[in-house]
């Protein structure tokens, strides 16, 4: 789990990761471009022969985006978990005062410590969304240039 300096840091970078994620995105755009293009003559001599096919590469093609949308999305659930965190500890306090109970310094300190946890986490959230699918565009785009 990052700091709060880590956290807050991610914050206030947030405009220059915002500048890199459109950065990412093109270059993702760009290489899947290239990746479609060398592979659809595999895809076309599948379809007309599926016994001669290459199994190999279109293997790859299913396992790797398994892959990657998998590990994307457990970048969604873990900003998620962050959320859910801290909005539970928020509800727990809104119920302790409604009841009567005093907030001390160092409750107020872990609901700003989880709140920030969860603000930083929805920031990270595109580019760590984006980075297992950008990296195996480029990888691929990488291999099949070859």
């Amino acid at each position: 789990m990052p700091s709060v300096t880590e956290n807050a840091l991610t914050l206030w970078s947030w405009p220059l990761a915002t500048a890199r994620w459109n950065s990412d995105m093109v270059e993702m755009m760009m290489g899947a471009q290239r990746v479609i293009a060398a592979r659809l003559p595999t895809i076309v001599a599948a379809m007309q022969n599926p016994i001669a096919a290459d199994h190999v590469e279109l293997n790859r093609m299913v396992s790797e985006k398994v892959g990657a949308f998998n590990a994307s999305g457990e970048s969604v659930t873990a900003a998620g978990g962050a959320v859910h965190r801290a909005a539970d500890a928020n509800a727990r306090a809104l119920g302790q005062m409604a009841s009567g109970r005093i907030l001390w310094a160092q409750d107020w300190m872990r609901l700003a410590e989880r709140n920030l946890a969860a603000m930083a986490a929805l920031a990270a959230l595109p580019t760590a969304t984006l980075a297992p699918l950008r990296s195996g565009v480029k990888a691929n785009d990488r291999r099949l240039r070859r």
